[in-house]
């Protein structure tokens, strides 16, 4: 039933004041309304009335309305007020030449977040030189989620959704997609081919296979005596229709199981996301002291989560490996630093650049894509010593208080971008 714009000003809508400006989310709400609720030429309700139901200043309503009339959803009429544009002539849907076509490397996480991992530092810009070194024009689009919030309902980047208006995309990868589908379906009634990075997908999709790098940490740690191993990851919020997965917790049961060795649930951390600040100081936190017997071997499968709990184990002076052995997940080519010897579980992101990258330009001169569920999986790299050999742990010694040296503590506050207090994080 359509709308009138009284009924739409009735109440106040409530913002959500984080991760993307006030006058984003107004733009993003009054878009969706002017698609859905308004007629062209009708008349939008007066600054006044936004500012009241959003509970905003006139600057801020204002700033919302000139993205809208850019975009040319609207226009100003002096003396008049705001109202809907006429349907944008076809001339204007299509992109001014061809020249104004381009691939999109779209990436939602916010890029200048301090918490961006290795991974959102390296792979897009990569990609961007993937596809500009194969002869494609090429642009970064990037939005403004936090890298600590979870997977948002709808695009944050304006910039990307202008394009796909304006028809001038020819090729997109994404990272991070948004629940909702709004975006997709544009593209595809557009026919722009698409690669991504989440499943369950009906595109061509490339992931880490998470399931193979836990049960690869875990059989090194049983092999070296280890019986009573901590896990920690982050188990992303679930997609609104897919069924629920957690391939690190399927690949380290299954490796547990196959050896006789029991997982302690109090000892499986998964509950917050590797960007907030302190995490994994606190998850590991949270095991040591859990139980009064101890966890003798860690796998940690995130690399932001190591940097915190390598300064939890610094500061409780737990000695690696004599009293805990360890196995992080790495990408090739970050510079990780650890104040102790660690295996890594490492992966190439380079691999992952070419393969995302090699299916959209297939895709895009209409190739077949052989495999659309690829997969990319780890390298086990044992530790070393300074004189570059395994460190041997004797495994039948018991455990013994003692303290990281001054010096590994430095390296490990280097390293990690958590603070040495206490945090108190919201779950």
């Amino acid at each position: 039933m359509h709308q009138t714009p009284e009924n739409l000003t009735a109440g106040k809508t409530e913002l959500i004041r984080a991760h993307t400006t006030l006058p984003q989310q107004i733009t993003a709400i009054l878009r969706d309304e002017i698609r859905t609720n308004f007629r062209p030429g009708e008349r939008l309700p007066p600054i006044r009335k936004l500012a009241e139901r959003f509970d905003v200043s006139f600057h801020t309503v204002r700033e919302a309305l000139s993205v809208l009339a850019e975009e040319g959803r609207i226009e100003r009429r002096v003396g008049s007020g705001t109202f809907v544009s006429d349907p944008i002539p076809p001339r204007r849907s299509q992109p001014r030449s061809d020249e104004d076509r381009h691939v999109a490397v779209l990436c939602e996480r916010d890029l200048a977040d301090p918490h961006a991992s290795y991974f959102y530092r390296y792979v897009p810009q990569q990609l961007v030189r993937f596809f500009q070194e194969a002869g494609f024009a090429t642009r970064l689009y990037v939005g403004r989620v936090a890298m600590s919030a979870p997977p948002q309902e709808k695009l944050t980047c304006l910039e990307f959704l202008q394009a796909l208006d304006r028809r001038q995309l020819s090729g997109v990868v994404v990272l991070d997609e948004p629940i909702g589908l709004d975006w997709l379906t544009a593209l595809r009634e557009q026919h722009v081919p698409i690669v991504g990075s989440s499943e369950p997908s009906d595109y061509p999709s490339l992931r880490s296979d998470k399931a193979q790098m836990s049960r690869l940490g875990t059989e090194y740690l049983l092999r070296q005596g280890c019986r009573r191993i901590a896990l920690m990851e982050w188990l992303k919020p679930q997609v609104p229709g897919s069924p629920r997965r957690d391939p690190v917790l399927e690949g380290f049961q299954a490796a547990l199981a196959a050896a006789g060795v029991e997982a302690n649930p109090r000892w499986i951390r998964q509950d917050l996301p590797p960007g907030s600040p302190g995490a994994g100081w606190e998850e590991f936190r949270e095991i040591w002291v859990s139980e009064k017997e101890k966890p003798d071997g860690l796998l940690v499968c995130d690399d932001m989560l190591f940097l915190g709990a390598a300064m939890a184990i610094c500061q409780m002076g737990i000695r690696v490996p004599e009293d805990l052995l360890v196995v992080t997940h790495h990408n090739k080519g970050s510079g990780l630093l650890a104040p102790f010897p660690v295996a890594k579980l490492e992966f190439d992101l380079a691999e992952y650049v070419q393969l995302m990258g090699g299916a959209l330009v297939k895709l895009m001169r209409q190739e077949p894509v052989e495999n659309r569920r690829m997969v990319i999986s780890c390298e086990l790299l044992e530790p070393e010593d300074v004189a570059g050999t395994v460190p041997v742990r004797s495994h039948g010694s018991s455990r013994r208080a003692g303290t990281n040296s001054a010096n590994e503590m430095e390296m490990a506050g280097t390293a990690s971008e958590s603070h040495s207090g206490d945090f108190t994080l919201a779950r």
